[in-house]
This record gives C-alpha cells, sequence and structure tokens, in this order.
C-alpha cells in the first residue's frame, strides 16, 4: 500500500498547464522536419560544396556567436515585453527562410551561410522565452517532468526525422531536407500563432501598479544573472558539458560519413535511434532527478564521456548503435535537469533573463565544439582517436567537478541552497 501514494503523485506531477503541452506538441511538429535539415547539413557542406573537416567545423563555429546574442538577447527581452511575442513569431521566419534554402541554397554557399546565420538569431530569440514559459507555469516539483516532456515530444520528431531524411535523400539529393523542415516549421508556426497564451503579463509594458518595484534598464536586467555566483558556476560546468556534447552534431555526422563511410541512411537510423531512445527513456529517467540533481548532472557527463570510447572502439554500425545509446542515457539526464536548475535560480520576473545568461555561457562553449571537434578529426589517421578521447577525458574532467560543486554548495535539490533573487 506504501508504494499508492508514490505513484499517484508521479501521475499528478504530469497535471501541467496546457501551455506545457502545446509548446510541447510544437516541439514535436517542428522537430520532425527541421531536425533532419541540421543533421545533414554538416554533410551537405561536405559533399556538395567540397569543404574539409575543418572548413564545415569552422564555418559551424562562426554562426553559432549569432545564436548566442539571440539567446543573450530574447531572454531578458521576454522579462520585459513578454514571453508569447518571441515564443509564437520566429517559427514563420525561419519557415520562408528554409524554403529559400530548398530552392537556391544548395548551389550558392553566402546565401546558405547568410540564412543559417539568421536562422540561429531567431532560434535563439525563441528558445529562452519557451523556457521561461514553462518555468513560469510550473511548480519546482513539476519542471523536471515538464522539461522531459518537451524533450520526449521533439524527439518523438527527431525519431522520425534523420531516418526519414537520409532515404529521401538518397533518392532525390540533400536539398529535400530543407522543404521537410519548412513545411513542419510552418506548422510550428500556426500552432503558437492560434492558441499559446502569455505566461508572464507582467512582462507586458503597462503602469506600475501600487507596490510593484520599478523595472530594471534593459542594460542591468541582462547584467543581473552574472553577478549570481551559483549560476556562473553551473553555466561553466554546463560550458565544459556543451564543449563534450556538441560533438554529436557537426564533428560525429562528418566521422561517420567521411571515416566510417556509412550511408545516408544509416546515419540517419543513428540519429533516429537517439530520439527513439529519448522517447522510450525520457520520463522514465525524469522520475528520479529531483534528489541531488548535481550529482546526476556527473553521471549523465559521465555517460558522455564512455559513449565516445566506445564509437572509438571498433567500425562495426553495432559498436556506433551502442555508443548512441550510452550518449542518449546521458542526454536524458542532463538535458531536463539543466533547465529545471535555472529556473530554480530566479523567481518569474528575472527567468528569461536567467536563461539568456545560462544560453549564453553553455552556446559560447558550443561556439568552439564543431571547429575544435573536427580540427581533431582532421589531424590525420590518429584524429578519431584524438577526437574521442579527448572528448571523453574532458566528459570525466567536467563529471567530477559537478560533483565537488555540490559538495560545496550543498546543492541537494531543485532549488538552490539560498532564497532566490525574487520570489514566485
Amino acid at each position: 500500500m506504501s508504494r499508492i501514494p508514490s505513484v499517484a503523485a508521479r501521475f499528478s506531477s504530469f497535471r501541467f498547464d496546457r501551455r506545457v503541452y502545446l509548446l510541447a506538441t510544437a516541439a514535436f511538429v517542428r522537430s520532425s522536419g527541421r531536425s533532419a535539415a541540421y543533421v545533414f547539413l554538416p554533410l551537405i557542406l561536405y559533399t556538395l560544396f567540397h569543404l574539409s573537416f575543418l572548413q564545415v567545423g569552422l564555418l559551424t563555429a562562426a554562426v553559432v556567436p549569432i545564436n548566442v546574442a539571440g539567446y543573450f538577447l530574447g531572454g531578458s527581452a521576454s522579462d520585459r515585453i513578454g514571453r508569447r511575442p518571441l515564443a509564437a513569431f520566429p517559427p514563420l521566419v525561419i519557415a520562408i527562410a528554409f524554403v529559400a534554402l530548398y530552392l537556391w541554397g544548395a548551389t550558392d554557399l553566402a546565401l546558405l551561410v547568410g540564412l543559417w546565420a539568421g536562422q540561429s538569431l531567431l532560434i535563439g530569440l525563441q528558445g529562452p522565452s519557451q523556457d521561461a514559459m514553462v518555468g513560469d507555469v510550473t511548480t519546482p516539483a513539476q519542471r523536471v517532468n515538464a522539461f522531459g516532456l518537451q524533450r520526449v515530444m521533439a524527439n518523438a520528431g527527431f525519431a522520425l526525422s534523420p531516418a526519414l531524411g537520409g532515404v529521401l535523400a538518397g533518392y532525390y539529393g540533400l536539398p529535400i531536407v530543407f522543404l521537410m523542415a519548412a513545411i513542419t516549421t510552418f506548422g510550428e508556426a500556426i500552432l503558437l500563432l492560434l492558441f499559446l497564451r502569455e505566461s508572464n503579463p507582467r512582462g507586458v509594458p503597462s503602469p506600475l501598479t501600487p507596490g510593484e518595484p520599478p523595472r530594471p534598464r534593459f542594460r542591468d536586467q541582462l547584467r543581473a544573472p552574472f553577478r549570481d555566483g551559483l549560476l556562473l558556476t553551473l553555466g561553466l560546468l554546463g560550458a565544459g558539458l556543451a564543449l563534450v556534447s556538441g560533438q554529436f552534431g557537426t564533428p560525429l555526422a562528418l566521422f561517420l560519413e567521411g571515416v566510417r563511410g556509412y550511408s545516408y541512411a544509416g546515419i540517419g537510423l543513428l540519429y533516429s535511434l537517439n530520439g527513439i531512445l529519448v522517447v522510450t527513456l525520457q520520463l522514465p529517467i525524469s522520475w528520479n532527478l529531483r534528489r541531488r540533481p548535481l550529482l546526476w548532472m556527473a553521471a549523465g557527463t559521465g555517460f558522455y564521456a564512455v559513449a565516445y570510447l566506445v564509437l572509438e572502439a571498433g567500425a562495426a554500425y553495432g559498436v556506433a548503435l551502442m555508443a548512441i545509446s550510452l550518449l542518449t542515457v546521458g542526454e536524458d539526464i542532463v538535458a531536463p535537469l539543466q533547465s529545471s536548475l535555472v529556473a530554480g535560480l530566479s523567481g518569474r520576473r528575472g527567468r528569461g533573463s536567467y536563461y539568456g545568461a545560462y544560453n549564453t555561457l553553455t552556446n559560447s562553449a558550443r561556439a568552439a565544439a564543431p571547429a575544435v571537434g573536427t580540427l581533431l578529426l582532421g589531424l590525420g589517421n590518429q584524429g578519431p582517436l584524438l577526437l574521442w578521447g579527448t572528448m571523453g577525458a574532458l566528459g570525466l574532467t567536467v563529471a567530477g567537478a559537478f560533483v565537488v560543486f555540490e559538495r560545496r554548495t550543498g546543492w541537494t535539490g531543485l532549488l538552490p541552497p539560498r532564497p532566490r533573487l525574487e520570489t514566485e
């Protein structure tokens, strides 16, 4: 009988505000087409434009700071003008850009990079707003599951998209993935524009109500999270994790095609396996992450490290399947936890700024990830060993740092070990 309340509590923790479900549904629609475009984009640069591994990595790295700028500005902007405008309108423009990429991007490198950069800015503006909205409408006890649900739905689309994109690319050429992305991103835009409601009405400019503190200047609002020592430490450790996890994108795709020689369909299936395992494992894993979250962050980072070492162990396709499976378990642990920990560091009025600051720190490292990875990968016959060995060692180091962070701060729950800057 003692298990019944526990089971009931678990189900009750999934009774979310309808905006959580709407954002999750929009993530599924978006990811079911768009993720194929980003999986195969490095291969488009490598295959169609004949760029080297390092050139692809440097080009990818050059675009990421634009995404970082979007995150930096978008979080604080959502605190001032509300979440909905930045959460709902960017997909419409992103979809139009994908149409242009399908029509002309595969023959004009400058146009491809320009549209890619513009999309990255809009994605950065959109991301903190949606994360902050989930944080606004959930309790601390619900947040890991709420962010886990977002990942499950996004990865349900990811489970479909790369596999389908790989098959279609084999028949119609790689640019077909841009058309897939355009269709599903239009679907996301329609859902959000029609049905998404604001979650932070105090962010909308209005006369101050009696007793409400004056709104800080935008410049001060941008700076405030960087004065929080816990956020800075969490962000620096998250940056190390981002450098490790960032190898899952461009360097891994180039390794699978350029070193292992797998087909487009085979590469797509590997990335789809990641999505399938997230759908299968994310929610059961999320149920157990509320206690000792920093130790769980260490464990998740360790899974990344082991996965990369396994990836170098052999060329058989089964080895790659095992590595992707281990990597996905690590991803399932760290992804919802990061979002939940940041949400707990600040009250609602500053939540967007906190997400913007955290993503600025982590995405700055993600900007370096493809350049570092492709540079190591391109170092002759020993390149793959240098890449995966280095990232495995870095992952284990970051995992140890998360353990030390918990011991020094006493941060053993989803809320930090000191009062938040603002109350809920």
